[in-house]
């Protein structure tokens, strides 16, 4: 059978025998009929056209594939008053004025946007209800309106992404992020868990805080295409969207597989490793430990983080990470938690424009995909049998309930 697996802006092809694939983890599609139907479903203008004076859109940076630019003008069609738009990067580099340019379009030219960074001035709100100090961007703070836009999708310690993502971590200080990424280690903060997560939890009680007026979220399939649209309370939102996630991108597999082939859904997701290296945990449920996992993601911007290839370098495996972080949160040294305790269960491949001395430093081995079937074989027989998920970052695969 082949099977396409997107790689940065391309795909690239494998053909693996019937006999060793066990399953494709694919998405139950649903087909986009009309985007501009589905928007005018979900976005509730009456509710927009009440809001007046400075209001601020917190919007998502390039490492989203949320489609901003198309969903946006419907906001704006709208909204009578000062308009702010804020790119929501958290601990990500700044927005420069191109890549403005390619998440909003003309907008870019018409609207003011600013993008939040960890230079921004801040406004202590005190703490959350979890202990978290809550230090969020002034801009944003200033506004008299706050409206959030994004996707949902799944999200490795937050349950999911969207909804109050946007305030905590988007326009949150560093500070007030390590906090909250505290609470990663608690059994319920992973892919797919909304009640009981406590990142979660955090997350929404900062933007209750923050006082959030609005929200519209999008959820999409694998071409990125909008199948669904979700507006009004940011709570109510993330959890409808949830429910068509589930229904779109949660698969069960019947039991575990010798080995995973993935892919992190080309771009955005495989722009670099920081985000690639979300796949890798969608499918850790499927593998027999000991088995391989093959990583395909371009990564055309490296690693995507200096404070992760500096501290993975420092650490010998994912206990000692996790002790140092508990101590104190550092960003970047959660990914080498994660990272360290993938490579501790698995044998990790990846097929990536990254140096193979790059992929060596996160201690997995570059491979060709003309490879991939060769390393299989011979590590784990011609009769292995291998799941396959082509878009891993956005698709989760869980073990069927005996």
């Amino acid at each position: 059978m082949e099977v396409l697996l997107p790689y940065g802006k391309g795909k690239i092809g494998l053909d693996i025998p019937d006999r060793n694939i066990l399953k494709i983890i694919g998405a139950k599609e649903i087909i986009a009929e009309n985007e501009e139907e589905i928007i005018e479903r979900g976005i509730n203008r009456e509710a927009l056209r009440k809001f007046r004076g400075k209001i601020a859109i917190v919007v998502d940076d390039k490492t989203r594939p949320c489609p901003t630019k198309k969903i946006i003008p419907y906001l704006l069609d709208e909204l009578k008053g000062e308009i702010k738009i804020i790119f929501a990067t958290g601990t990500h580099e700044a927005v420069n004025e191109k890549e403005a340019q390619e998440l909003l379009g003309d907008i870019a030219y018409q609207y003011e946007w600013i993008s939040h960074s960890q230079s921004s001035e801040f406004v202590e709100l005190g703490k959350t209800k979890f202990g978290t100090p809550l230090l969020l961007n002034a801009e944003f703070m200033k506004a008299d309106v706050k409206i959030l836009l994004g996707d949902i999708e799944y999200h490795y310690f937050a349950g999911y992404g969207g909804g109050r993502k946007s305030v905590l971590p988007g326009v949150a200080s560093e500070k007030t992020i390590e906090i909250n990424h505290q609470r990663m280690f608690h059994e319920n903060s992973r892919f797919g868990v909304l009640d009981g997560n406590p990142v979660s939890d955090d997350m929404e009680n900062a933007a209750d805080i923050a006082g959030i007026d609005f929200c519209f979220n999008v959820v999409i399939n694998s071409k990125h295409e909008i199948v669904g649209a979700f507006s009004g309370g940011h709570r109510e939102v993330l959890r409808e969207g949830a429910k068509m996630v589930d229904k779109m991108y949660k698969v069960e597999v019947g039991h575990k597989a010798d080995c995973a082939i993935i892919a992190s859904d080309g771009y955005p997701h495989d722009i670099n490793l920081y985000q690639a290296m979300k796949a890798i945990q969608t499918v850790v449920d499927v593998v027999k430990e000991g088995g391989s996992i093959f990583l395909v993601a371009e990564c055309s911007e490296g690693h995507g983080s200096k404070k992760f290839y500096d501290e993975i370098g420092k650490y010998k495996n994912s206990q000692e990470v996790k002790e140092d972080l508990l101590k104190k949160f550092i960003m970047g040294k959660h990914k080498v938690y994660y990272m360290l305790k993938a490579c501790e269960k698995f044998k990790i491949y990846m097929v990536t424009k990254m140096s193979e001395e790059m992929v060596s430093h996160f201690r997995m081995k570059k491979i060709e995909e003309n490879e991939i079937l060769d390393h299989i074989y011979k590590n784990h027989g011609k009769d292995a049998k291998i799941v396959v998920s082509p878009n891993a970052s956005t698709t989760l695969a869980t073990l069927k309930s005996q």
